[in-house]
């Protein structure tokens, strides 16, 4: 038994040293990114500029995975998470715009649905399938969020608006973290994407459904 609680206690400490190497390692890049954003704002360039150029060399990914360069594809879709990030220090220290969170939305989903169908063009026979349930899962999952974030930001219109964060990111599953993380391991092991694809699709879909069931909640029992 006491052998039990020792371990127990190992692993319990393990996990928290690892949790705290975790955070500070965040700190630390979320602080070199805020310094770049800072550096990048007074040059004049602009958060859209960064939000595009990202885009361009993220999209690039698709032609990689097509050709069954897995490498080179996870190179352009960590850049261009690194741009994600980047653009948004941009705006904080920089000019803010609703032009600039609509931009930065829209330019992700088109990215990620992006990487999603180079995906089936990689093996047609084994992945095209897969990959369609995925931008089912994926479009019903957008569509609930931007239908819920039109309504929730027009009942907000006559407040002022904080552009520190999308309104189009609402918690729950699947957001960026998951899908990145999802998307990294299918261009490690490739051979793995119906798998990892129908699990990422039903937490989609397990999205989509904490969404309605927040706007009926919001929109409707709370105004009674």
């Amino acid at each position: 038994m006491s052998n039990i609680r020792k371990t127990t206690n190992k692993i319990r400490l393990f996990l928290q040293k690892s949790n705290n190497l975790a955070k500070q390692g965040q700190k630390k890049i979320s602080g070199f990114i805020n310094l770049c954003g800072k550096t990048i704002a007074q040059t004049g360039i602009s958060a859209n500029i960064i939000s595009v150029a990202g885009f361009l060399i993220g999209i690039s990914s698709v032609n990689f995975l097509a050709l069954n360069m897995y490498g080179w594809a996870l190179v352009c879709i960590i850049a261009n998470r690194i741009f994600d990030a980047l653009d948004g220090a941009v705006a904080r220290h920089g000019k803010s715009s609703e032009f600039g969170i609509f931009l930065d939305a829209a330019l992700d989903y088109i990215f990620y649905a992006g990487v999603i169908f180079g995906f089936s063009l990689a093996d047609p026979a084994q992945n095209a399938v897969a990959a369609s349930f995925l931008l089912f899962a994926f479009m019903a999952s957008a569509c609930t969020m931007l239908a819920y974030a039109v309504i929730a930001y027009r009942r907000r219109a006559n407040k002022k608006i904080s552009f520190d964060k999308s309104p189009f990111y609402l918690g729950g599953f699947a957001q960026g973290a998951e899908t990145f993380i999802a998307i990294t391991i299918m261009c490690l092991l490739p051979f793995w994407f119906m798998e990892i694809a129908i699990i990422l699709g039903i937490l989609c879909f397990i999205k989509t459904v904490s969404i309605m069931a927040a706007a009926y909640y919001n929109f409707v029992i709370a105004q009674k």
